[in-house]
């Protein structure tokens, strides 16, 4: 069940970028499209990669309340991606994007959720190259996707369906994860 739940979090920690591919002006140019796609899944996966790292090297200083920590930061970061659902479906959360520059401080924002689970992370033991596969697999297929949708209301109510399902799977997780596992 906790290989589930951790399985289930990689795969909304990768939806995080789609809002941000939405907004992706690209003009059908194959190359420009695929250097924001690396761009995107780079930025998810080395801020979840530090966070697995900065994990290990001080996290152990709160195992007496690990559980507490555990709840409160997937908790937050749940009731954040669904305050996000409603800005989402406004439009609100897509960006006009034609630079570099500009994805890759869009895909840094997004990635603070990811960089969190990361540090959380080590309370799980999780496989980190396990969970650095899919996390690099899903977040270039959802960038891709975004990139060929258009901004329309049906698209970003699919973003905004995205987002509230992760919210919720996030306090799933943090309620399992705090009171069964730890």
């Amino acid at each position: 069940m906790l290989t589930t739940i951790v399985v289930l979090i990689i795969i909304f920690l990768s939806v995080q970028v789609f809002p941000v591919t939405l907004g992706i002006n690209v003009s059908a140019k194959l190359a420009k499209s695929l250097l924001f796609v690396i761009v995107l899944t780079l930025t998810q996966v080395l801020t979840y990669w530090l966070g697995l790292k900065l994990g290990s090297t001080f996290m152990y200083l709160m195992d007496g309340f690990k559980s507490v920590v555990v709840f409160i930061g997937f908790l937050l970061i749940g009731i954040r991606m669904l305050m996000e659902t409603f800005n989402i479906r406004k439009g609100e959360r897509t960006y006009s994007i034609n630079s570099i520059g500009h994805v890759a401080l869009a895909s840094l924002a997004q990635a603070i959720n990811t960089f969190l689970v990361g540090l959380l992370f080590y309370y799980l033991a999780v496989d980190e190259q396990y969970t650095l596969i899919i996390l690099f697999a899903l977040t270039v297929v959802v960038s891709i996707m975004g990139i060929a949708m258009k901004t329309r209301k049906l698209t970003l109510a699919f973003a905004s369906l995205l987002y509230a399902i992760g919210g919720i799977i996030m306090l799933i997780s943090a309620i399992y994860i705090s009171f069964f596992i730890l």
